[in-house]
């Protein structure tokens, strides 16, 4: 809800003349686009126009939603500003931006009615503020869509569709037949540049390493794009290559970029208005988060993966990072070489059909296989919770991998050695034939609860409920990551499926009754079902996949 501060009413329905004051970055201009939207449904017959930035303004020259644009002065036109929006008789503005210097002139342009959220102290200047009751929480999506829903206008629905001018196509054509690639290739765009600063953008050599990766896996031509200030970027990555690249950094108009964006089948990208303007034109996005939240400004549809694995001092919004820059560098390659070609699957855009992937149930051992006896120094001792090795059979008989993904801190602790965890393993497995299951492998994190945290250096990618052993084994196994399945009786199992977005289930052998407890009284994640034991468990996958 949004709670209104009102000095002057008006007749919504007598407006005939309205200004909307667009934001000044292409991302933002993006997230507007739903507003415009509403706004336009709730007055069909006002002529709407919009107050744009010249670099941004391109992205509605052909839309339908707005009848006029405006091009903003810049700073020291301000009385310019001032004569054009009187002349042109506007009866109400709709401020999007949060800045003062909006307020003033719509203000001095004698605009009667003026529309924003109170803030940078322009309270006194707006006809009709709006005071923020969401905090940070709501996505910019919703932000805009709050001053008309503060009004009580319609504004409930989020389109995102562009519309494009004609022209744009004749420059993406030439740029392409220049580089020498034909129209109908396989098009796999990078995106390595974030305007708001350094600290959200990966390592070039990263960028470089996964788009050698996704070419020579999908046949992908990988189009590298950039405004001059990041063709830097572009370039060090092309350089870093081992295979080709058409570096388009610097090299394209908005109407170019946009158009060419729109024929790439996926976009690997930091937080950057290229990831929105991608989500609106309908391409997915493995968009690389660190610095910021997602939650308020990730791509919007069904089709992205979002990429991030936190430290504690994330979202710090910061344009550069002041330490060591963790939480992008915790990222890995395989992290987004697995992401884009679920995504790629997931939309038959590939062309890759000799090879098919398969979904897996990643299993934690001890408690959900095995019972939980404490530190094992002695594999005979392993014993399997009863109706596992069923389990597990009809788990694989359904075409599931089954992947055992542990923690194993007591190799870090000096109380056990990695030949002692693999003879363990080898155990289980003895153990699981005997009544036809088994497992396809076995992946655990050897490493300190401690390591990676603060004041630690090193970082620890792997210990769940961090990601890094299902991207480990998503890309070496070659998962179907969107099909799977988490498995286990700790909370952190639990936090690792919600992390991965993948439904999961908590079973009430070994620690499955406290660890239910925990997440009901500390708020955490929510299992997807609660299952006695692993039979159980399996019996509701196999049921949910209608393979029972």
């Amino acid at each position: 809800m949004q709670r209104l501060r009102v000095r002057r009413t008006f007749e919504a329905d007598r407006l005939r003349a309205i200004l909307v004051v667009g934001p000044n970055w292409v991302g933002d201009a993006v997230l507007a686009i739903p507003t415009l939207a509403n706004l336009r449904r709730s007055f069909p017959a006002a002529r709407i126009s919009l107050l744009s930035c010249p670099w941004v303004s391109g992205l509605c020259r052909a839309s339908p939603l707005v009848d006029a644009l405006v091009e903003a002065p810049s700073r020291n036109q301000l009385a310019w500003a001032v004569t054009v929006l009187r002349r042109r008789g506007f009866e109400l503005a709709l401020l999007l931006p949060n800045s003062f210097r909006t307020a003033l002139i719509t203000t001095l342009a004698g605009i009667p009615h003026r529309i924003g959220y109170v803030s940078d102290g322009r309270g006194a200047l707006l006809t009709v503020g709006v005071c923020r009751t969401g905090g940070s929480s709501l996505h910019q999506v919703d932000s805009y869509l709050g001053l008309l829903r503060a009004l009580r206008w319609d504004a409930w629905e989020r389109p995102t569709r562009l519309t494009l001018p004609k022209e744009s196509d004749t420059e993406a054509d030439m740029l392409l037949a220049a580089s020498g690639v034909g129209p109908d290739a396989l098009f796999i765009g990078i995106t390595p540049g974030a305007a708001y600063g350094a600290a959200k953008r990966w390592p070039v050599e990263r960028f470089a390493e996964a788009a050698d990766c996704l070419g020579d896996r999908l046949g992908a031509t990988i189009l590298l794009f950039g405004s001059p200030m990041e063709a830097p970027l572009t370039r060090a990555i092309r350089d870093r290559m081992r295979g080709t690249a058409v570096d388009l950094g610097g090299r394209t108009t908005l109407a170019a970029f946009t158009r060419l964006l729109g024929r790439c089948r996926l976009l690997v990208t930091n937080d950057s208005g290229a990831m929105h303007l991608a989500a609106a034109l309908g391409v997915s996005c493995v968009a690389l988060f660190g610095p910021t939240d997602p939650h308020r400004t990730g791509p919007l549809g069904p089709n992205h993966r979002v990429l991030r694995d936190p430290p504690a001092c994330s979202p710090c919004h910061y344009r550069d990072c002041p330490i060591d820059h963790r939480c992008m560098r915790a990222l890995s390659v395989q992290d987004v070489v697995v992401a884009a070609e679920a995504l790629l699957e997931k939309a038959d855009a590939t062309n890759d059909r000799d090879v098919r992937k398969a979904p897996a149930v990643f299993l934690d051992r001890d408690g959900t296989i095995n019972e939980e006896v404490g530190p094992i120094q002695r594999p005979e001792l392993m014993k399997p919770v009863h109706g596992a090795a069923t389990a597990l059979k009809r788990l694989g008989e359904a075409g599931f991998l089954r992947i055992v993904v542990s923690n194993q801190s007591r190799v870090a602790r000096g109380d056990a050695s990695e030949e002692l965890v693999e003879a363990t393993h080898h155990r289980l497995l003895q153990i699981l034939a005997q009544d036809g299951g088994s497992a396809d492998a076995f992946y655990y994190c050897p490493h300190h609860p401690e390591e990676g945290r603060f004041p630690y250096k090193r970082s620890c990618l792997c210990r769940k409920p961090r990601t890094g052993l299902i991207h480990q084994a998503a890309y070496e196994l070659r998962i179907d990551l969107a099909g799977s399945y988490v498995v286990g009786d700790q909370a952190t199992d639990m936090m690792l499926a919600e992390r991965l977005g993948l439904p999961s289930v908590l079973v009430l052998t070994g620690f499955g009754r406290q660890a239910l407890a925990q997440l009901q009284e500390t708020g955490g994640p929510r299992p997807s079902h609660v299952a006695s034991d692993l039979a159980a468990a399996a019996e509701w996958i196999l049921k949910r996949n209608g393979t029972r």
